[in-house]
């Protein structure tokens, strides 16, 4: 079976009522989906630059990542998560 790898956002902002999961794209490589979350990763660490921030340590080749604000991870945070899905 062939495989893809799907990027995945997840966002969540109980304050301002914004919950979003929106899927990214699509890469037939690995590769390919973990130089966009590289570069979502980046982005995403500037959309929440005027909050105290925590975010999951990454290793290259991981899989998913998280920012949150401070003390608030279940309130306002940002997942990014590449699936791997057989293609049927």
């Amino acid at each position: 079976m062939e495989k893809v790898y799907v990027l995945v956002s997840n966002y969540v902002d109980v304050d301002s009522g914004d919950f979003n999961t929106e899927v990214i794209g699509v890469w037939e490589n690995f590769n390919g989906a973990n130089k966009e979350l590289k570069k979502l990763m980046a982005q995403t660490r500037e959309d929440f630059e005027d909050y105290d921030t925590e975010e999951e340590d990454y290793v290259d080749g991981d899989m998913t990542w998280s920012i949150w604000e401070e003390g608030e991870y279940s309130n306002h945070r940002c997942d990014l998560i590449i699936q791997c899905k057989e293609i049927q």
